[in-house]
């Protein structure tokens, strides 16, 4: 497998088949031997964000905020989309959008529509 083609940027879904995010970076490991061993994949913006600016040859600043960090061990295939035996309410995503419907869209007259 090559991480960065089967696994970076992909989408995710959950044990239900609901989208619940995109893979946004990939965080490895040096086992006993010193061989590279993924332990997490990294949802979120701020992770993102970190790559595109070293990307474009700027330095990333942590803000004491990273992104979500879901273990490999949750992943249980890895084809057009990665699916992973979590359930979306333990995820970040879904909270971000209860959170708006709680407090942005329930002001808005037929935001919940």
């Amino acid at each position: 497998m090559y991480l960065v083609r089967d696994v970076l940027d992909k989408q995710l879904v959950d044990k239900a088949e609901v989208r619940v995010g995109k893979v946004n970076g990939i965080v490895l490991r040096l086992d006993e031997h010193g061989r590279p061993k993924v332990e997490a994949l990294e949802l979120g913006a701020s992770t993102l964000a970190k790559r595109l600016l070293i990307g474009v040859g700027l330095r990333a600043r942590a803000h004491g905020r990273d992104g979500y960090r879901l273990a490999w061990s949750h992943v249980t295939d890895v084809g057009i989309d990665i699916t992973v035996d979590a359930d979306r309410r333990e995820l970040p995503l879904e909270r971000w959008q209860e959170w708006l419907r709680r407090n942005v869209l329930s002001w808005i007259p037929g935001g919940l529509s």
